[in-house]
């Protein structure tokens, strides 16, 4: 947590998804599972637009602008987990610490009773239509200031280095609602220790192991604020809808490995690559990241000290019947 200060240590973020949009869905530090275990101090991003009014009076100077439209929202990182350090089961109760977040961020979340090895697992693929992607209330609490955004929705950006945890890499936008000095109590957060990117924390590419060091996914939705005057939001932002994705990321393997990863051959040919990669040991505290139809966009020579790479861009397409493009699961 470099550079950060006791202020940012203090940071609390509360999350809890919305059953009617816009309408705030009241998080509190008291309900269990909605205070988000934070990775580094977290961003707001709160602006106001104005018109400007000048002319008329005789004087070269400007009159006070009126504000108009007020976007907002936050940037947050955190630790992805399971939901118990030792060996356990899913269900209905005990789910992973960031589902409803990735939720709000256009994927469905789907429960599996009994899985390929017969776990119990939740899955997180992208949602089928814009009536069915979740919306969230977030609360956050800066040195004792609450800023609360509704109707949020955004990005999730997965990110992972060789031997380290998995980091969610959050972005939502909102309508901004109120702020005020909130004394806030005690906070519990979830305990469970991130898995590494080691051991099993592979990546296989069309059946090889992959040698890689860094490695990230993107939902990359659109995330288009609606301008409108709505009863509902003060901040001229009627609703925050998700219009468009084109989930993808990048990964670096080493250029040695090319007699069984055709890293080119697939680029020249735009055929798919099967990407499956897996953080983690422990059953219920694993997961898993699938892209069954993967293309490498772009395809750049890179070195690390005298070590060839290639740096490699890739979008994840749908398979058969759609939405499918991506495929999350913790068991």
């Amino acid at each position: 947590m470099a550079g950060s200060t006791f202020l940012n240590v203090k940071d609390i973020l509360l999350f809890k998804l919305e059953t009617t949009y816009g309408v705030d869905a009241a998080p509190s530090e008291a309900n269990s599972g909605i205070v988000v275990k934070l990775a580094e101090p977290l961003q707001i991003d709160v602006t106001q637009e104005f018109v400007e009014q000048n002319g008329g009076d005789g004087t070269r100077g400007f009159t006070t602008p009126i504000g108009t439209v007020r976007p907002a929202g936050v940037t947050f990182r955190s630790y992805i987990t399971g939901h118990k350090n030792s060996a356990d089961s899913y269900d209905a109760t005990n789910k992973p610490p960031l589902g409803d977040v990735l939720r709000a961020c256009g994927l469905f979340e789907t429960f599996i009773s009994s899985n390929a090895s017969g776990l119990t697992e939740y899955q997180y693929a992208p949602s089928a239509s814009v009536d069915s992607d979740a919306s969230a209330t977030i609360v956050i609490n800066k040195d004792g200031l609450d800023t609360r955004l509704k109707g949020a929705r955004g990005n999730v950006n997965i990110i992972l280095s060789a031997a380290g945890p998995a980091i969610a890499e959050f972005t939502f936008r909102g309508q901004l609602s109120t702020e005020a000095q909130t004394v806030r109590g005690a906070v519990t957060v979830h305990t469970v220790i991130p898995p590494r990117w080691i051991d099993s924390g592979s990546i296989i590419v069309d059946s090889y192991q992959a040698c890689m060091e860094n490695f990230n996914f993107n939902t990359n939705n659109t995330i288009f604020e609606e301008r409108c005057s709505h009863a509902g939001s003060g901040s001229g932002i009627g609703r925050v809808l998700i219009t468009d994705r084109q989930p993808g990321g990048s990964l670096d393997p080493d250029i040695s490995n090319t007699g069984t990863l055709d890293i080119l051959g697939k680029w020249r040919s735009s055929s798919a690559a099967i990407l499956s990669l897996n953080v983690g040991l422990q059953a219920s505290n694993r997961f898993h990241i699938v892209a069954s139809n993967a293309v490498y966009k772009t395809v750049a020579y890179g070195d690390k000290s005298g070590l060839g790479i290639f740096n490699v861009d890739y979008q994840a397409y749908k398979r058969g019947s759609g939405n499918n493009e991506i495929l999350l699961r913790f068991d």
